[in-house]
């Protein structure tokens, strides 16, 4: 979502140009004529290898005008008049409004207002629009020379037609449900094999790299980070079953357990049900005893009495033993599958 703020300004650049009268010194407009009588030619001496195309940079700019600016005594001052940020994918970008006020030595001055707008991953979005507002400034308020003889030509060889093949992939890419998802990525390294771009040169968070690499390298570390996190549930798994059959056994009656079968008269029901139950809190992660204690319980007719389960839920004693026995198994064949 994008925010519109507007800069403090000390002052207003869209008013008129202010005039300090000073018989005694040339006027703004001599100067910077003289400035632009004695600037040189700006070649495009800036190449962009991922997308194939040269330019001339802001650098190119300030060192054709730096020695004329200062030979003729005029100073330059940026103004930011207003800003907008949004992002895009995985970018982040601004749009500002820049006013750059030429002092002469008379006092007197000329703004001149440009647009800068430019993306990054980090926290340069900002630095580039400015340099953009800057570059522009000086090349249309200078009219410096430029080697084609068109002021656009700075950006004629990087056109929206001429865009680099792979870029649509790399807008899919910045879309967090395509960069955490590993299927995708398979299914664009599918698209991208039979469109011919896997070699495509493209810029990734760590620089430039290839689509393939890129499309690879991302779904091998989403890969290890699932891989990961299941080496560490499987760490967990035991002292978390250990936990819940602690909780288990704790609540499965809350009552003191007969352990003696000789001790409970052959009809007391209740009284086998609470021996039997104390058996099974005490090997709750003994499949062989729970085994035992249900066959115990089918011999003394109480298999399906009904108990309170560790949920607190009240279930047949029958079900209650063979629920567990099968999650105990189930257990051991997990950990030697591992």
């Amino acid at each position: 979502m994008a925010h519109a703020t507007e800069a403090p300004a000390s002052v207003t650049a869209e008013g008129q140009t202010s005039h300090t009268p000073n018989q005694a010194q040339d006027s703004v407009y001599v100067l910077m004529s003289r400035v632009m009588r004695d600037v040189k030619n700006v070649a495009k001496n800036g190449r962009n290898n991922s997308q194939n195309y040269s330019f001339r940079g802001v650098d190119d700019f300030i060192g054709a005008l730096a020695q004329p600016l200062r030979d003729h005594g005029v100073v330059m001052m940026p103004e930011v008049l207003d800003y907008e940020t949004s992002v895009r994918g995985k970018m982040n970008a601004v749009h500002m409004r820049v006013a750059f006020h030429f002092w002469g030595p008379a006092g007197d001055k000329v703004t001149t207002i440009t647009l800068g707008e430019a993306s990054d991953v980090a926290d340069k979005a900002s630095n580039k629009a400015m340099s953009a507002a800057l570059k522009y400034a000086l090349l249309q308020t200078f009219m410096i020379p430029v080697d084609a003889g068109a002021l656009d030509d700075g950006d004629r060889d990087h056109p929206v037609g001429q865009r680099s093949p792979a870029d649509s992939y790399m807008e899919r890419l910045r879309k967090p449900a395509v960069w955490n998802n590993v299927t995708a990525l398979l299914a664009m390294h599918t698209e991208a094999t039979h469109d011919g771009l896997l070699n495509e040169p493209v810029e990734g968070p760590h620089g430039q790299t290839r689509l393939g690499d890129l499309l690879v390298a991302r779904g091998t570390e989403l890969k290890a980070a699932a891989a990961e996190r299941e080496e560490r549930l499987k760490a967990e798994a035991p002292k978390a079953a250990a936990q819940v059959a602690t909780e288990a056994g704790a609540t499965l009656q809350g009552k003191e357990p007969r352990s003696d079968e000789a001790t409970v008269p052959e009809g007391d029901t209740a009284g086998h049900v609470d021996r039997l139950i104390g058996q099974a809190q005490t090997n709750w992660n003994n499949a062989l005893v729970l085994t035992q204690v249900k066959g115990d319980a089918e011999k003394h007719g109480v298999i399906d009495e009904q108990v309170q389960g560790p949920d607190q839920a009240w279930v047949p004693l029958r079900t209650l033993l063979t629920v567990r026995i099968a999650e105990i198994k189930q257990a051991n064949q997990d950990r030697s599958a591992a």
